[in-house]
């Protein structure tokens, strides 16, 4: 498969974001002169893009270093690039599209990390799946499901959610439009009774999947955290091992604010990597940038809709190039 066919889902999700941060950057280069207060003006832009202050600064600074060598600016020309004007079109000067470049280039180095790939060498694979309400976890599980029986794999889903009201209900009615089996406790089960029928039939059965649904719980739920470190250990126990992958999902129409659920569940639970939904319908993709750069974690992938196939794999080439 061509990369934009494979990407295409991905790139199409950051129309949102792309519109809002390029609209504010041609504004900011349209001029025929660039004065000071425009780079100033460019990390305003991309924090409006939910880019940490602290992440937008570094990537201004860094387009400052990658400029600093252009012919006719040099070290000297450099240090008073925030305190004089550069005329556009000039030879040898500060042009719109050097700042695009650099900026592009910039935030590449920002979320081009040599993360591993997704653990799912083994025979028998354990995803479990974590988050707070409402980021759309179920529904990421239903298309994770998706995407690796479409690749091969034979997957089994575990509704361990079985406190919220048609939770279980939910996962079953992706697992009948996708044609991938559930596994499901009663109303009120212990989930960890759950996980550990799940991760048995994996064991037993011909399956090489399985995806864990868990109850969406706030960090400061202590009942809901300890409950989450006991379907772990069961997980463990039963497998042998912990989960191959513990993924958290985050809501992109929340911007920071996820990058704060994120850091509160790392403290509690080790987290391997981060799933986004929602992208398709919001300006915030920057905070992708907090998330690998900020957090160390690989962002995973990005739910770009609501049908099935609606889920693409991250690439940072494709997120930075597609932004502009």
């Amino acid at each position: 498969m061509k990369v934009f066919e494979k990407f295409k889902n991905f790139k199409d999700s950051l129309a949102k974001t792309k519109e809002a941060l390029s609209e504010k950057i041609n504004s900011i280069f349209s001029f025929t002169k660039l004065e000071p207060a425009d780079l100033d003006r460019l990390e305003e832009a991309l924090v409006l893009s939910d880019i940490s202050f602290q992440t937008a600064n570094e990537i201004v600074e860094g387009i400052k270093k990658r400029v600093s060598n252009i012919k006719g600016i040099g070290p000297e020309g450099q240090r008073k690039l925030t305190e004089v004007s550069v005329r556009l079109g000039q030879q040898g000067a500060l042009t719109g599209d050097i700042i695009k470049n650099a900026l592009k280039d910039e935030i590449k180095s920002k979320i081009s990390r040599d993360f591993p790939g997704i653990n799912i060498k083994n025979e028998k694979n354990i995803f479990l799946i974590v988050g707070v309400n409402g980021v759309g976890k179920t529904t990421t599980v239903g298309k994770l499901g998706k995407y690796y029986a479409d690749r091969g794999k034979k997957v089994i889903i575990a509704a361990c959610d079985t406190f919220r009201a048609a939770g279980k209900e939910q996962l079953e009615a992706w697992g009948n439009k996708t044609g991938i089996e559930v596994v499901s406790g009663k109303e009120n089960q212990d989930p960890a009774s759950v996980a550990h029928d799940a991760v048995q039939k994996l064991k037993d059965k011909d399956f090489n999947l399985l995806i864990i649904d868990t109850a969406g719980r706030l960090h400061n739920k202590k009942h809901l955290m300890e409950e989450l470190s006991k379907i772990k250990r069961i997980i463990s126990k039963t497998n042998g091992r912990p989960p191959d992958e513990t993924f958290i999902v985050i809501d992109a129409s929340l911007g920071q604010n996820s990058l704060v659920q994120v850091e509160q569940f790392k403290e509690l639970i080790d987290i391997s990597g981060v799933i986004i939904t929602k992208l398709d319908g919001s300006a915030k993709g920057g905070i992708i940038i907090d998330v690998i750069h900020k957090l160390n974690l690989p962002v995973r992938f990005i739910g770009t809709g609501e049908s099935p196939d609606k889920i693409s794999e991250f690439s940072p080439e494709i997120f930075a190039d597609s932004l502009f």
